[in-house]
């Protein structure tokens, strides 16, 4: 029995000793996001019943600390704060914290704060003078119904634990580690910079740290304790001969049954990522590298690396229809899956990832850690996909306006937080520059905001991904490049309200959406030919702006708006011309332009009781956000500098050799990537479409998608080109004469 109690003593002996001290901050507060529960099943219920999420913030100093003061700061950004009430937490205990977003002090001294968090987030704990003492940064997948914290006897080393224990030490069974970093491992270096090589050559890495391994991978994940360990130089080459894998990934909702995709592009660039191990910790930096040897293209080249698994996987992949769609399908066997079938895909989720941007010379221009998602509305449905990328840092590391260009009121900031990788939305695999033609045709031209782009062809984890338009974002951001609009001082709003029926502040308050819907509601109960009604809304609205932005679309024939695709923005900022808080509005996502010479989408815009034979067929259209186009309209001055405005652009700006002569440009630029592009996104017929050719021919889709049809498209676009202006012109004549024989028999 004495030798048993000595056993005992000895090994609870060894335990404490095995226990590893807290880390420090710049503080003096011994506090610590200890635990977390992203997605609660109902194990622990807040007062109210609800299964609310929580965070556990765990004292291990020796002295009871007030948390008045400190706040919990959410997101990349840290625009969502919470501040703690007055509370004393004890040494040694614990604190949850219910991320319900309540924002409240229960009687029984629950803390709710204003927020619900995922595992995305990024939490930061700070004290009452804005210094940093603790940060969470999981970015990985935590089941639903589980905890993650830090482990109780090595509380620098995160795990997902089989049972929370909110209130108490982290000593639950692991499921799984997340892996220890050391921040003062040095990273490796690489005997080659990353960029376009001629021939291939040997790849040596190193470490200054001998007692140090180096770790790396080539399939863009980054590198784990199990992956390949450095022992010789790696050879780096010309890839075609080894086979694709992940364009067997199904990326869209399956219709193998009429067609299936297929990818015959063999090309590949060789992506090395490596790091340091020593003493079982990992080095925190990540060296990721992209060799191309003699790639055949002529556009801007984007290489993004990204954890295959996070991006494809059937679990959590954001870019796969995945479980959402298998279990959605399940349920509802007899219903025909369209691009509305709930997918992975329409999630909201972001992933890390790591971006090298080449531009046509090779030069890299960005090389950048990233966060990565899926972006878009019903296009994500698409097969090719248009990913944002947000910058992990300040903004994107190089110039990225070398492959960014931007227009002449470019304010002089000097980074870019994010950009997107756009597919070509609705004009996937018909033009691929629909959208990008038309902002060419107008930059300069016109007095409306618009998104600059650049042509690219982007690899993902080496392989070939076809081409994505390069593309700002409309974020903040945006405004201070362009404008130099302070972030606090902007309100951005997005009005979809016909095609998902949703109204989205980006920038701003709820109180901006309403004071916008006030000045629609007074264009619609009051009568604007009255002068001092059109003033009053000259002075809510930039009337040169609305002009030209209506003109745009209205050439166009953009029948995916107004009720769809429809941004508009304000700023209250004195040193600004642009702060004079009227509303203005943004171009964007004009995919469907140039389709249909014969739309009178002026008579569409401007009456307010139109019949939808003034759609000329067109079954796609949304109608809302039409008020204060149709309101306008009526004032005479307003007509009078509308139309006199819209001659002169179709004479000029849209006049039928100009844009012309854009499409060609667009054309000889586009033409060399095509073949290459539709062989990496060519389909087939699918079994079911065999069998019914074989019975008797109908429609083949081998055929849909090649440089044929691609020519063909782009000679409808000049089609339209030659025939748009004229039809305009007449239209408007109509519209003259049958609006101007209604206010004479009005009056």
């Amino acid at each position: 029995m004495i030798l048993l109690i000595f056993f005992l003593i000895l090994c609870i002996e060894t335990e404490y000793k095995n226990v590893k001290k807290y880390d420090g901050n710049d503080t003096e507060d011994t506090l610590l996001i200890n635990e977390i529960m992203y997605t609660n099943l109902g194990l622990q219920k807040d007062a109210d019943g609800d299964s609310s999420g929580w965070m556990e913030i765990y004292n291990y100093g020796q002295k009871s600390v007030n948390l008045y003061g400190k706040c919990l700061y959410i997101g990349e950004d840290g625009m969502t704060k919470w501040k703690f009430p007055n509370y004393k937490l004890g040494a040694g205990e614990y604190l949850i914290v219910w991320t319900s977003g309540k924002d409240k002090v229960t009687s029984n001294g629950e803390l709710h704060s204003n927020f619900l968090i995922d595992a995305n987030d990024k939490i930061s704990l700070y004290d009452d003078c804005n210094n940093l003492i603790d940060e969470w940064d999981t970015d990985f997948n935590v089941p639903i119904g589980l905890s993650v914290g830090r482990l109780a006897r090595d509380p620098q080393k995160l795990a997902v634990f089989s049972k929370s224990s909110p209130g108490a030490a982290n000593r639950a069974r692991t499921i799984y580690s997340i892996s220890k970093m050391d921040a003062s491992l040095e990273a490796p270096s690489f005997s080659h910079e990353s960029g376009i090589y001629n021939d291939k050559f040997e790849l040596s890495l190193y470490a200054d740290d001998y007692d140090s391994v180096i770790l790396y991978t080539l399939d863009g994940s980054e590198p784990t304790e199990n992956s390949y360990i450095y022992k010789a130089p790696i050879v780096i080459k010309e890839r075609s001969d080894e086979p694709n894998k992940l364009s067997d990934v199904i990326t869209t909702n399956d219709y193998i049954m009429k067609y299936k995709w297929e990818n015959t592009y063999n090309y590949k660039c060789t992506v090395v990522r490596a790091r340091t191990m020593k003493n079982g910790a990992l080095s925190d930096e990540i060296v990721t590298k992209s060799y191309f040897i003699s790639p055949q293209t002529t556009f801007n080249i984007v290489s993004l690396s990204v954890n295959q698994e996070d991006m494809f996987g059937d679990k959590y992949g954001i870019y796969v229809p995945g479980n959402t769609y298998q279990l959605w399908k399940k349920y509802n066997k007899g219903v025909t899956s369209d691009f509305s079938s709930p997918a992975n895909y329409y999630g909201n989720k972001k992933i890390k990832g790591y971006v090298q941007i080449f531009d046509k010379d090779g030069d890299i221009c960005a090389d950048d850690d990233v966060k990565v998602k899926v972006t878009g509305a019903a296009s994500r449905s698409n097969a090719a996909k248009s990913l944002k990328l947000i910058s992990d840092e300040d903004g994107f590391e190089g110039d990225i306006f070398e492959v960014l260009p931007i227009s002449d009121f470019y304010k002089g900031a000097d980074k870019c937080d994010a950009v997107t990788l756009r597919a070509s939305g609705s004009d996937f695999n018909k033009t691929m520059f629909c959208d990008s033609l038309a902002i060419s045709i107008i930059a300069g031209e016109m007095n409306a905001s618009f998104l600059a782009s650049q042509p690219s062809v982007l690899f993902i984890n080496g392989e070939y991904w076809g081409i994505h338009n390069i593309r700002e974002v409309c974020d903040a951001n945006y405004f201070y490049r362009h404008y130099g609009i302070i972030s606090e001082n902007l309100k951005l709003i997005e009005l979809n309200n016909g095609a998902v029926g949703e109204k989205r502040v980006e920038a701003g308050t709820e109180e901006d959406i309403n004071e916008y819907y006030d000045l629609v509601d007074y264009v619609i109960k009051n009568d604007l030919t009255d002068e001092d009604c059109y003033k009053y809304v000259s002075s809510k609205v930039d009337i040169d702006n609305l002009i030209d932005y209506c003109i745009c679309q209205i050439y166009f024939g953009n029948y995916d708006w107004p009720g769809n695709n429809y941004r508009i923005w304000r700023a209250d900022q004195s040193d600004s011309e642009y702060g004079d808080n009227k509303w203005r509005f943004v171009l964007y996502d004009l995919d469907r332009a140039f389709s249909y010479a014969d739309f009178n989408s002026i008579e569409y815009v401007f009456n307010e009781n139109y019949g939808e034979e003034i759609l000329n067929g067109i079954s796609h259209y949304h109608d809302e956000n039409r008020e204060l186009f149709y309101s306008l309209i009526k004032n005479k001055s307003f007509e009078e500098k509308f139309f006199n405005r819209l001659e002169a652009c179709l004479d000029t700006t849209f006049s039928s050799e100009n844009v012309v002569s854009q499409i060609e440009t667009m054309r000889a630029l586009y033409a060399p990537e095509m073949e290459a592009h539709f062989s990496r996104w060519h389909i087939t017929d699918g079994w079911l479409t065999k069998l019914r050719n074989m019975i008797k021919y109908n429609y083949s889709y081998n055929y849909t998608y090649t440089y044929e049809n691609w020519e063909k498209n782009v000679e409808d676009m000049k089609a339209f080109a030659r025939k748009r202006p004229e039809m305009l012109k007449e239209y408007i004549k109509q519209y003259r004469e049958q609006h101007g024989k209604k206010k004479e028999t009005d009056n």
